[in-house]
This record gives structure tokens, C-alpha cells and sequence, in this order.
């Protein structure tokens, strides 16, 4: 939960809950009467008046627009002097977003790997059905919406995502409610066809990439010593000195080139899971998308980076954060830069896990090798790479003529 902006001035509730803007990140407006009363606006520019009834807990009210501030004030006021309020049925029972806030969400945070994405997907795709009573959503509204999202441009793949994130939602009141049918039942997952362009490194751009990331470190050295001398000259203490990576950029591209391993798959690897011994990286299935767990050989080069980088003693997170000491969120600014100076517009970090499948497959590594590399539970995701393999696929077609 992001921190809250606390305001002791009405009008500013009041103007965010008429704002149409569309913040990078969450914020809260709170009001000073009643105590307790606040507004949340998410990035999708989604605004929702909230009552906080304690430390981590607080109940929705309901959306600005459904609910004017006035309408938002009386209910808290109801809600903070009978809490229950909030959590009787009225009429057909509760609605989606009562739903979410009282029940799902500590569901989702606790037992489910991405929770907290998951919630945050509904609450921005699916915010006209927030106030809705649970037993009022139908299949035939949710499909209607869904063709509207097709037809906007939105891959079918994204709209089963957010399907599927409704689907939990309402998977979880069922089973709490029993004898409650599913609304989304009978409602079918969209065909998705396998016609995504496998992206992977030329010789020439793998060398453009390897060489913008060894001018970076060289940069970071150079920067390093600068900065020594100007501390220098003023007493100040000086910074290590840099031999090598000037920080986890490059080694997490060479993992990522040689291991196959996603984004956030690295940015969870500790090193109780590296083996260096056996030259083995162990990805948890608690770290994995396919919650399955896998073991990666570590081949020279990343044997050579993880060495590089191991500190003594070996524990925890691989990479850290340098801004939280915690797990990284993203590297995007890093990432941004390393490909324009590479000049590989459009490179996306998971197209260095293509390029280490494609590379497997060019040097006739096996598919079923590679499914478990990768950590593919279906082969189909694995089998978009037979393509890059013709030949092998021709001799065997050619032997049925020997």
C-alpha cells in the first residue's frame, strides 16, 4: 500500500475526486472529517472513496461519481460507528469491490504468488463492475466487455489474463458461498493463436550489446574516480574503487543471455539456490511462473559472472536493490539506456531468454531440452522455436527416403 497523502482541507478531497488525471503510481486523499475518510486514485485514473477502521484495515465505499463526497462522508460516519454495517448483505449482497476489500484481497496478498497484481488488475480492468453485487455479474456483461476490449485492439491474450483475474475473484466467493454457482462458468478463454515473432540477437547485435555494456562499466570506473578526486580535495571519504561490473546491469544481462532465467526470476535468485560446485542455478517453483522448480547448468560465462559478483559470505539476494537494499522492481532506466547505446530499438529483456532458446535451437539442442531449460509446463510455448531449426527437421523427413 503506498503511503497516503494527508490533507486537512476538504476542497482537496473534493478536487481529486473531480480530477480526471492519471497518476504514474497510486495516491490517497485524505479528508479530516470524518477521521478516516480517504480517496484513492489508481494510475487508470480510477477513483474510490475508502473509510480506514484500523491499521491494514479499511472497508470501500464506493467509486467518486457513484458516490459524491457528501454521500462518501454520511457512509463513513455509518461504517465508523457500526462496522458491521459494511459487511451485512443488503439486498443481493455484497459487490465486487466489498468483496475485494473485505475478503479477496488478504486472500490473494498472502496465498498467491502475485496477489497483489492480480487485485490491482481488477480493480483497473474491471471498474465498472466494482459496484456491482456479485450475483449481478452475468457471463453475457463479462463477454460483452470482453468483445469491446478485442475490438479496441487489446491482445487476446491480455483480455484472458484479465478474465482470469475476474474468474479468481469470483472463484474464491464460491467456494466461500456453497451452493453458489460461478457466474463465469460457461464462459470459454479465448483462442490465442502462436504467431508471436521470435525476437533474438543477430551476431552483430549481440556483439553491439555486449560492447555498450562493457563501455558502461568502463564509464562507471571513470565516474567512480572523478567523483574519489573530488572527495579528496575535500576530506571526504572515499568510495571503493570499481574492477570490473560498475554495478548489477551486466551481470544480470549475461545471466539472463546464458541462462534463459525471466526478469523476475533473477531478481528473486539468492544465493542459497547457486551452486557453484555443481555449477548449478535452482529456480524455486515460489520464484517461477510456471511454479514448478528447475535447475539451469551454469556454462563458463555465467560460472565467471556469478564468481565475479559473490560476496563473502554468500547469502540472500544475488542482486540487490542499491536504493532499498531489498529485491528490485524494475530496471527499466538502466535497460533504456543499454540499448540505445547499443542501438537495438525495441529490445525487450525478455527477448535475451528468446535469444538463449534460439541460440540452443540454431546449434541443434532438442526442443524437449530446451521445455526444460526454459521451464515450459506446455510444450506449444517451447515449440515456436522449431522453426529456427529447419534443417533438422528436413534430415528427418529424409530419412523416411534413405
Amino acid at each position: 500500500m503506498t503511503a497516503a497523502i494527508v490533507t486537512n482541507e476538504r476542497s482537496s478531497i473534493a478536487k481529486a475526486a473531480q480530477s480526471r488525471d492519471k497518476p504514474e503510481k497510486p495516491y490517497e486523499v485524505r479528508a479530516e472529517k470524518p477521521m478516516g475518510l480517504l480517496l484513492r486514485v489508481q494510475p487508470s485514473g480510477s477513483r474510490s472513496f475508502y473509510v480506514q477502521l484500523g491499521r491494514g484495515k479499511r472497508v470501500r465505499i464506493g467509486p467518486a461519481g457513484t458516490y459524491t463526497l457528501k454521500q462518501a462522508e454520511e457512509r463513513a460516519k455509518k461504517i465508523i460507528l457500526d462496522p458491521g454495517v459494511a459487511s451485512k448483505k443488503t439486498g443481493t449482497g455484497l459487490t465486487l469491490g466489498e468483496y475485494i476489500d473485505q475478503h479477496y484481497k488478504e486472500h490473494a496478498t498472502a496465498k498467491l504468488k502475485n496477489g497483489e497484481k492480480s487485485v490491482a488488475r481488477v480493480e483497473a480492468v474491471w471498474e465498472k463492475l466494482l459496484n456491482k453485487r456479485l450475483t449481478d455479474i452475468n457471463a453475457s456483461e463479462v463477454d460483452k466487455f470482453r468483445n469491446k476490449r478485442i475490438n479496441s485492439g487489446v491482445a487476446p491474450a491480455t483480455v484472458n489474463r484479465d478474465i482470469a483475474a475476474l474468474s479468481g475473484v469470483l472463484t474464491h466467493w464460491v467456494k466461500n458461498n456453497k451452493g453458489t454457482l460461478h457466474p463465469l462458468a460457461e464462459l470459454e478463454a479465448l483462442d490465442v493463436a502462436d504467431d508471436e515473432t521470435i525476437r533474438y540477437l543477430t551476431a552483430a547485435e549481440s556483439k553491439r550489446l555486449r560492447q555498450a555494456l562493457a563501455d558502461r562499466d568502463t564509464q562507471g570506473a571513470k565516474d567512480r574516480i572523478s567523483a574519489n578526486e573530488w572527495r579528496s580535495k575535500r576530506g571526504y571519504e572515499l568510495m571503493p574503487e570499481i574492477n570490473g561490473y560498475c554495478d548489477h546491469i551486466t551481470p544480470m544481462v549475461l545471466l539472463s543471455l546464458n541462462t534463459g532465467m525471466r526478469q523476475g526470476e533473477l531478481f528473486s535468485l539468492a544465493w542459497e539456490s547457486v551452486d557453484m560446485s555443481l555449477k548449478t542455478i535452482t529456480v524455486l517453483a515460489s520464484h517461477s511462473k510456471g511454479n514448478t522448480t528447475r535447475t539451469i547448468p551454469l556454462n563458463t560465462e555465467a560460472l565467471a559472472v556469478l564468481t565475479a559478483i559473490k560476496p563473502d559470505p554468500a547469502k540472500g539476494l544475488v542482486f540487490k536493490s542499491p536504493v532499498t537494499g531489498e529485491r528490485f522492481n524494475n530496471v527499466k532506466k538502466a535497460w533504456a539506456e543499454v540499448t540505445i547505446s547499443a542501438k537495438l530499438t525495441g529490445l525487450r529483456w525478455h527477448d535475451l531468454r528468446h535469444d538463449f532458446a534460439s541460440q540452443l535451437v540454431l546449434r541443434g539442442v532438442p526442443l524437449f531440452t530446451v521445455q526444460k531449460l526454459l521451464g515450459h509446463a506446455n510444450p506449444r510455448m517451447t515449440q515456436r522455436y522449431a522453426k529456427l531449426a529447419p534443417s533438422a527437421l528436413n534430415e528427418a523427413v529424409n530419412k523416411l527416403g534413405a
